[in-house]
């Protein structure tokens, strides 16, 4: 049996000023931006990332949106055998590499299963949502009144880091010179704390939609991983540390592994999303759904039918 890489976010979605959340506009801006013609890349070079085979569906109960996102570049060949002898033999060779994504609209969760090595990650999928979202709220924008415009997208794909990873990069930690939090706006979820609830109120006090806090010579690496798993998907993390070889060094933002491996025979292909849903819920790392989150999804359940194919 093969293996795929499957990747956990948080996909992270607002709109305009008071950071409407993602199933607010959902049918007007989500939906048709993802299944729409639109490129992140030129039109004619490579590489070029774009979704297809965007839908709804109902699995378990519960909508998710699903699709292929593609990225199509091609490979510079300079030299092969040929009857045991090297020759220049110089082409470019197209290729088109493939991560399968869904998105579980109760609390916008996500995960991204990547067809092969070369496929695309939840980097690249960050990139190409902000860029196509831009692209079709300014293209619909052109056609609608001043006071009937769509709003700006934020987009912060964040990965939720596993708990076996965080403990992984900070067992060979020797000393910790600062450690950061990055805060964004949410998509209708919780903050788990006090402290970091009373950011977020602060954040809109000023009109901001990014933020810091940094602890610095934090010496409690307990203390450090409890916080970066209870922010995950929530907020991301980074470090300067000094490691146990004495080599200072900076953690950075995605450092921590959101990845398993599945089994999985072939090419993904859509008739595989119900196992692949399957193996996403297994340890319920993205289970969590907020009340609020909840509520809205209950409001948009036939907002969410009504797309189906």
């Amino acid at each position: 049996m093969d293996e795929k890489s499957m990747q956990f976010a948080n996909s992270n979605i607002t709109f305009g000023e008071n950071d409407a959340p993602m199933l607010k506009h959902f049918s007007d801006i989500i939906f048709p931006a993802f299944s729409g013609d639109y490129i992140r890349g030129k039109r004619d070079s490579v590489p070029r990332y774009f979704f297809a085979g965007v839908e709804i569906k109902e699995v378990d109960n519960e909508y998710v949106m699903v699709g292929n996102f593609i990225k199509e570049t091609q490979y510079k060949v300079v030299t092969t055998v040929q009857e045991g002898v090297l020759a220049s033999t110089p082409a470019d060779v197209p290729t088109a590499p493939y991560s399968r994504f869904i998105v579980f609209l109760k609390n916008h969760r996500m995960v991204l299963v990547r067809n092969e090595t070369a496929s695309p990650d939840t980097r690249s999928f960050q990139s190409t949502v902000r860029d196509i979202l831009n692209q079709y709220v300014r293209n619909a924008n052109r056609e609608r009144s001043e006071r009937d415009k769509l709003p700006i997208a934020i987009a912060n794909i964040v990965d939720i880091p596993l708990k076996d990873s965080i403990a992984d990069v900070l067992k060979n930690v020797n000393k910790v010179s600062w450690f950061k939090l990055r805060f964004f706006p949410l998509n209708n979820d919780l903050d788990p704390g006090p402290l970091t609830q009373h950011i977020r109120e602060d954040m809109k006090k000023v009109g901001s939609k990014t933020t810091n806090i940094v602890f610095n010579s934090p010496n409690s690496k307990d203390g450090i991983s409890k916080m970066i798993a209870e922010s995950s998907g929530l907020a991301v993390a980074s470090l300067q540390i000094v490691d146990n070889t004495g080599e200072k060094r900076r953690v950075k933002e995605g450092s921590f592994s959101s990845t398993i491996k599945i089994e999985y025979e072939g090419n993904i292909r859509p008739n595989g999303d119900e196992y692949l849903i399957i193996q996403a819920k297994k340890d319920g790392i993205i289970s969590n759904v907020s009340p609020e989150n909840e509520r809205l999804y209950e409001q948009e359940k036939e907002h969410l039918k009504a797309l189906m194919s």
